[in-house]
This record gives structure tokens, sequence and C-alpha cells, in this order.
């Protein structure tokens, strides 16, 4: 980094702490990026990657690994490490903290079940539980969109993808995202997790076996009887299949909702026109996305935007940033329901690109078409939402709204 850019780059992406960014953290990185596409943050000892290009270009190169789960617990005291051991085991058995070769094994397991065509088939699940939830709100024109719609939306759409059993869904309530449980050296995760596994492993023999019903055994019968997982690799990925399909969700639909609130004029075209709701989608994505960074570690010395980074320096793709970049989407900031946007990074790029996509943009897709035509004219109750303190997770804790019941 150059003296020049050291003194026109903002301190840190710490700054994001602060709570004038808390609401909208995207001018901040626009003032980071104007000291270049890729700087060094002195405080958070990491490497800003905050272009899109950038962002790709590493998304891609194999110089870079994903795998920082036992090299941050093996930092922490032994008491914090004893306190947080089953959350590290489950993390460091998913495929997303993975590299090839064992990433590539850890992602054939539920990849089949991910597939759009086997997605499309839960379509019709999800059009069934968006509109049971809607019938019990709309009548009285209010709701939070997060504990009455998007949180139980996707939790019962992912416990049944996941073959949690209905006795057992109150496990997947509010649920947490692991990672940020992780690096915040939280236990609050770690009981619900032991009961997980106890419905796991009750009927591990039968999917073993062939002999399970379930969604999640008929996605991964395939793969167990073509090769040998361990019970841990196949609860780990179990458990990503509920992270990803419950907590980033449930905040992408509330963050969609907050944006057409802010963008009546985009709200009353999406109403108008339900039929660009699939393509909003990625432009939802885009604007606000419930994961704003993904980090990474060098393998080797690269050379990127005149930068140096070195081996075993820190990375930080600043997704976020990426996805307001003028350089690739023309007036950034400007929410627009019709853009093509499908190729935003939300969902990463590369091998680690999320298997849940088509998930995801179903289920953004049928809530925000359900809502909106059976809700007119959303309105804010609180004129401040009320968002979790993190500097990379935008997921909102709560957001009343009023509207106008429809039909």
């Amino acid at each position: 980094m150059t003296d020049a850019q050291a003194t026109t780059r903002p301190p840190s992406l710490l700054a994001l702490y602060d709570p004038q960014w808390e609401a909208n953290p995207y001018p901040l990185y626009r003032q980071l990026r104007s000291g270049g596409a890729v700087g060094w943050d002195e405080w958070m000892r990491t490497w800003l990657v905050l272009g899109y290009d950038e962002i790709v270009s590493l998304s891609k190169d194999d110089r870079v690994t994903g795998a920082r789960i036992e090299s941050f617990y093996a930092q922490l005291p032994a008491a914090a490490q004893a306190e947080i051991a089953p959350l590290k085991s489950a993390l460091a058995d998913m495929m997303l903290f993975n590299e090839p070769p064992r990433h590539t094994r850890l992602r054939q397991l539920i990849k089949p079940g991910l597939t759009p065509r086997f997605i499309r088939q839960l379509r019709p699940l999800v059009e069934e539980i968006a509109d049971e939830l809607l019938d019990q709100v709309v009548p009285s024109g209010r709701m939070d969109v997060i504990r009455d719609f998007s949180e139980p939306l996707t939790r019962r759409v992912v416990g049944r993808l996941a073959g949690v059993p209905d006795h057992a869904l109150h496990l997947l309530r509010d649920w947490p995202g692991l990672l940020h449980e992780f690096f915040t050296q939280s236990r609050k995760a770690v009981p619900r997790l032991t009961a997980l596994r106890a419905v796991f492993d009750a009927d591990i023999e039968a999917r073993r076996a062939g002999d399970a019903q379930d969604l999640f055994s008929e996605m991964i019968a395939g793969q167990l009887a073509r090769a040998d997982y361990t019970d841990e690799e196949i609860f780990a990925n179990f458990l990503l299949l509920i992270d990803a399909g419950q907590a980033t969700t449930t905040h992408l639909i509330g963050n969609a909702v907050l944006a057409l609130v802010d963008h009546p004029d985009e709200q009353r075209r999406l109403r108008e026109q339900p039929e660009l709701s699939a393509g909003a989608a990625h432009e939802f994505l885009r604007y606000d996305s419930p994961v704003q960074f993904t980090s990474r570690v060098a393998l080797d010395d690269i050379e990127i935007a005149g930068c140096h980074i070195r081996q075993g320096d820190s990375v930080t793709l600043v997704l976020g940033s990426g996805n307001r970049d003028p350089e690739h989407y023309a007036d950034p900031d400007r929410l627009d329901v019709t853009r093509r946007a499908a190729d935003q990074l939300s969902f990463g790029h590369g091998i680690h690109y999320c298997l849940g996509a088509a998930l995801a943009v179903t289920e953004i897709d049928v809530g925000l078409a359900a809502l909106l035509r059976r809700a007119g004219d959303l309105r804010l109750v609180d004129a401040k939402p009320d968002w979790l303190e993190s500097v990379n997770f935008r997921f909102l804790q709560r957001l009343p709204i009023t509207f106008t019941p429809l039909g």
C-alpha cells in the first residue's frame, strides 16, 4: 500500500461499529474504495478486497483458502476452546471451510439435493407455508416481518428439506448464524447443537440403510451408497443446510422487505409486475446482502490491484462493497427490481458458490410475491430498524410493519 493510499483510506472496517454506519454501511465502503480496490486494514490486520473484479478474481484463486476454523480456534485460550468445541467440530467438517480435495468430496454429499430441478419440487411447499403465515397476520394489517413471516417460513422449509421431524422443529427457531457464534466465542448455540445431534443420530442408521423417507435422506442416498462419509461429516453438512437455509435466508427476506418499504416506487412496480420477483431476488441480494464479507488466508504471495499480499496474510473479501462497485454496476446505490444482477457476489464465486442459491432465490421470490399480493402500502412502525450488532452480518432483529390488507 502506498503512502497516498494510507492517508486517503479511512482507518478500518471496524468503523462499522460506529452507530453512524449501522443503518447503512455502504457510504463507508465507498470511502474505503476511494483509497483503492485493495488495501491494508491496520486495525483488523487484514487486506480488504473492495472491488467487484478483485473479489471475483480472488474467489477463484487457489492461492487463498477459506479453511480458517482450525487456525482461529488454535489461538483461543484453553477455556474458550472447551466451551465452543462442539461448534468448532461442526464448522470444521462443513464443505464451506474446506478446500479440495476434501471440499469436493463434502460438496458431493448434498449437491444432488440442491439442484434447481430438485428445488422446483419444493416451490408448492414454500407457497403453501407463505400463505398459511400470511393468513394469520393479514387481517390485522400489521406484523413483524422477521418473527411472523420470514423466520417461520424459512424454518419450516429448511426443516422439511433437512428432515427435521415436527417434534424437533423448535430447535430451529430463531436460528443463530453458527459462524457468528463461533467468531464471537458464544456458547449459546452449543445446547441446541447437542439436541440436534440426538435427533440426527436417531435416524442415521435408517439413512445409511436407505430406509429413511425424508428429503435429506433422499438427497444424500446416492452418495452414501458410493462413498464413505463419517457420521460427523454428514451431521456437519446437515447443519450447514440448516444454517444457510435458515439464518441467512430469513434475513434476505427481511432486508428485501425493508428495501421495498424505503423504495415505494419499486414496491409498486413489483406489485404490479409480479413476474419480476424471481429476477428481483438477485437485486435484493446485491443491494443489501445479509453477509457483508468473508475471510480467506493467503497460501502464497499474490500481486493484485497494485498491492502485494504475502503468504499467511489475512484477506477479507468485502462482498457488500463489491455489490455496490460503480465499476461493475451502473448507479449501484439505487434499488432497481428490473436490474439484471444474477452475477451479484452474495452467493460467492468459484468452488464456494452457495449450493443453496436456488432455494434462497425461490424463497425470496415466493415470499415477496405472496406478501405484495396480500399486503399493500408497506410502512415501518419504527423509524429506526433494529440491527444485530455485527460488522459482518446485516441481520434485522425485528421489522414491525403496517399495511393495507388486500384480497
